[in-house]
C-alpha cells in the first residue's frame, strides 16, 4: 500500500470512530483472506466493508476484490468503493437509512 493511501484510510478510520462506528483495517498477509475490505466497519449492527482507493484509482478494483464484495453483499453484508472520509460516511448514513434506522 502506498503512503497516501495508507494516510486516507487513517483519516478515514478516524472519522468513523468520532461518530461511534466500530472499525478496523484488515492487514493483508498470506494468512488472511484475499480479496477482503480494507476497512472493516459494524454501524448499529450492520456489516459494512470499505475498500480505500485513492480518487484517482477508484476503478482499480480487482477481480477477487469484486469476487469478494460480492459475497458480502450477497449475505446482506454492504461492500463499497470510497476514496474520502465523507464518502465513507455517506455509504454508511444510505446503509442506515436504507435499513431503516434513523442516528
Amino acid at each position: 500500500m502506498t503512503q497516501p493511501e495508507a494516510r486516507l484510510q487513517r483519516r478515514i478510520q478516524d472519522a468513523l470512530k468520532l461518530e461511534g462506528y466500530f472499525v478496523f483495517k484488515v492487514h493483508g498477509s498470506e494468512m488472511m483472506m484475499a480479496g477482503l475490505p480494507d476497512l472493516i466497519v459494524c454501524a448499529h449492527g450492520l456489516f459494512i466493508g470499505l475498500e480505500v482507493k485513492m480518487p484517482d484509482a477508484m476503478n482499480n478494483v480487482s477481480n477477487v476484490q469484486k469476487h469478494v464484495h460480492g459475497k458480502i453483499r450477497t449475505a446482506g453484508g454492504v461492500a463499497e468503493v470510497v476514496c474520502s472520509p465523507q464518502q465513507a460516511l455517506d455509504v454508511i448514513d444510505q446503509t442506515l437509512t436504507a435499513a431503516g434506522i434513523v442516528t
